[in-house]
């Protein structure tokens, strides 16, 4: 009875080891501007590189929109682990100044903003990765910003 408590602590404590060893690097924190027109692209990138999770980050975690009363579409894409797709509530904003749809193939979500008037909106980015050597992954969500100046 004590020789498998023993293994079974002694593996606990390894796992718990290997988890430490695995640190997040420092994340500089980044604007996009977008005013109505051009291209409006925030990159999702999903980092599954070790055996307990995927990490998640985005290129820009706060975006402006200005242009008040002219409609802007924000669009988000995957890139990084090539089996990770957007969840189905891929990017999620509770409000209604900001709709959201995802593309056929959920390696794209895009949202317009209707931008009628000043707003500060915090969304999450969900992902999942259906399928890897581990199985299916789920992956911490993130909650940047949008500011309608």
């Amino acid at each position: 009875m004590q020789k498998p408590l023993a293994c079974l602590l002694l593996l606990s404590t390894l796992l718990a080891g290997c988890a430490g060893m695995n640190p997040r690097p420092p994340i500089e924190s980044r604007m996009l501007t977008c005013e109505g027109e051009g291209a409006c692209v925030v990159t999702v990138k999903v980092a599954c590189t070790h055996f307990l999770g995927c990490d998640l980050s985005v290129d820009y975690d706060l975006v402006l929109v200005k242009g008040r009363g002219r409609q802007t579409t924000i669009a988000w894409r995957l890139g990084g682990d090539a089996s990770a797709q957007f969840a189905v509530n891929g990017i999620a904003i509770n409000d209604p100044e900001i709709q959201c749809v995802a593309k056929p193939e959920r390696r794209e979500f895009q949202c317009t903003d209707r931008h009628h008037d000043f707003g500060i909106f915090k969304y999450r980015v969900n992902v999942t990765v259906p399928q890897s050597v581990f199985g299916p992954r789920g992956v911490p969500s993130l909650d940047p910003w949008i500011v309608n100046d």
